[in-house]
């Protein structure tokens, strides 16, 4: 399958949340007296976020791994685009990489190359009344001709414009698939299979775990990479209780 060169991919935002396996948490060794306070102890270390379920999300996580060793030796070639750029940029950079410093990325150090360009922006504070990353996203999009991008609107409605057009971009752009863990776009679509423009699309909007089953990628718990990289405190037998990504807080750092 690989014999005309590397399967190129555009990868949805939520694909790069979910490859974030592996955060930093706050380990408690219990309370200990100094002086007359009683003092809290513990240390950082690298947890997975999830353990081993049967959840979808946690399905789909375990075939990134995979995925990345394929685009690490050129088998694959993960994309990106000016619009899911743009739509980064609404969100802390952490998001989709990590924020803590013991946090592991299963795509870390791949690079995605832009299928088009990055639109322009303005950037600037509230104070001169410049519109938002969002707002100049929106308007960009609501003044697109792209009778594909249009087609797939009126289908999927405008609450899905942004993935419209993603799929839009990896359909102009002959790319093999959009891969995304947006599991209710995934839904809207297939129920939507037999319309046009649906029907005729030629790019798979995909998610992990259907693109490594076309591959034959074998799953991989992440938890069996809780090392990579380390050279800090692991605990690979730890989670987060809820099995989600910790949201950025003032007090980044919680308790498995």
């Amino acid at each position: 399958m690989f014999r005309t060169g590397p399967i190129s991919v555009l990868v949805d935002s939520t694909v790069l949340f979910h490859a974030v396996t592996h955060e930093t948490a706050w380990v408690s060794t219990g309370s200990t007296k100094w002086g007359p306070h009683d003092v809290d102890t513990g240390y950082a270390a690298r947890i997975p976020v999830r353990r081993k379920d049967k959840s979808r999300e946690y399905l789909n996580v375990s075939y990134l791994p995979g995925i990345a060793y394929l685009a690490r030796i050129g088998r694959l070639s993960l994309m990106t685009s000016g619009e899911l750029y743009a739509e980064r940029l609404k969100h802390p950079s952490g998001r989709y990489s990590g924020y803590g410093y013991f946090d592991h990325d299963l795509f870390a150090g791949i690079e995605m190359k832009y299928v088009d360009a990055i639109p322009d922006m303005i950037f600037g504070p509230k104070s001169m009344n410049l519109p938002n990353i969002e707002e100049q996203q929106h308007e960009r999009l609501a003044h697109s001709k792209d009778p594909l991008y249009l087609g797939l609107v009126k289908q999927l409605g405008p609450n899905n414009s942004q993935d419209a057009w993603h799929i839009r971009t990896a359909e102009a752009h002959g790319l093999f698939c959009f891969l995304t863990m947006d599991f209710p776009l995934l839904k809207n679509l297939d129920g939507r299979r037999g319309q046009e423009p649906i029907r005729s699309l030629r790019t798979k909007v995909m998610t992990p775990l259907e693109l490594g089953t076309y591959l034959r990628i074998f799953p991989v718990d992440p938890r069996f990479l809780s090392y990579t990289g380390a050279g800090y405190p692991v605990r690979p037998d730890l989670h987060w209780p809820d099995g989600k990504r910790r949201r950025r807080t003032k007090k980044r750092s919680g308790s498995p």
